[in-house]
């Protein structure tokens, strides 16, 4: 990493509070060249002196390229139907055993807030009437959460979902849908840095993380999945991302329970 580079990822982590050098270097500079090339700068230096006399706004558009995510619900439906059809009767059958109605996600890397909506979605039409559902949804980027929490979503967005999910859980508003006002209660959206913060709850059931930790050294990945085994309960799963696998030294953590949607079961 050269000293202008460097001296640029130094200044804007500590000025955000987001911690850059958790993400590879190959994608922060084709990240940064994107706002280089917009505001028509030569190099990193310029651009530094620039973000120095401009203040926060540049900052944030800069922490927003690099953080966020174009997402879309049911995002690889796959993953998303094995939920249905085999993760959760699993978790439900296990509930009941115990007189036990409550099961607990977390989205770690919400993005946009498709994916815990589309979480909530395939909770209640897979399990029905009679199960407290809470959903945990965190992103580092307040842009990113600010759009979550509106849950308001383009048709584009929303091609994956059939015809009938779209009349059940969104209102048609001008050139968009909106999430109903009933299946954002099920969702808490919150900032949270995986690689620096402690999770966000324990006692979870399900944890999805999928497409996050690409971005990750070796050594953050294993901080991250540690603190998603220490918050999932004994039986609960894990989903990652399908180009990514579990850090070395997990495999008597996690059992896999799908190798071709990336699902992992907690070790007892």
């Amino acid at each position: 990493m050269d000293l202008a580079f460097k001296s640029l990822v130094d200044y804007v982590s500590r000025e955000s509070g987001i911690d850059l050098h958790q993400y590879r270097e190959s994608y922060l500079r084709r990240r940064i060249d994107l706002r280089l090339k917009m505001l028509g700068l030569n190099d990193y230096g310029e651009y530094l002196r620039f973000l120095k006399s401009n203040g926060n706004e540049e900052i944030q558009k800069l922490v927003s390229t690099i953080t966020i995510n174009v997402t879309e619900f049911m995002r690889d439906k796959t993953p998303f139907e094995f939920l249905m059809k085999t993760v959760l009767p699993e978790i439900a059958s296990r509930k009941r055993r115990v007189n036990s109605n409550v099961i607990r996600f977390w989205s770690a890397g919400c993005s946009c807030g498709e994916e815990p909506y589309t979480i909530a979605i395939c909770a209640l039409e897979a399990l029905g009437e009679g199960w407290l559902i809470s959903i945990y949804a965190t992103d580092i980027d307040d842009t990113c959460l600010e759009m979550a929490r509106e849950g308001f979503y383009k048709p584009i967005q929303l091609k994956n979902l059939d015809r009938s999910l779209i009349n059940k859980y969104f209102e048609k508003e001008g050139d968009g849908y909106r999430v109903k006002s009933f299946l954002k209660k099920y969702i808490r959206f919150k900032k949270h840095d995986l690689t620096t913060e402690r999770p966000v709850s324990k006692y979870l059931d399900v944890v999805f993380c999928r497409n996050v930790m690409i971005y990750f050294s070796e050594q953050q990945k294993t901080k991250v999945v540690n603190d998603f085994y220490n918050a999932l309960v004994g039986g609960g799963y894990l989903v990652i991302g399908k180009s990514e696998t579990l850090p070395a030294g997990f495999k008597d953590k996690f059992e896999c329970v799908s190798l071709r949607e990336k699902i992992y079961r907690k070790i007892k």
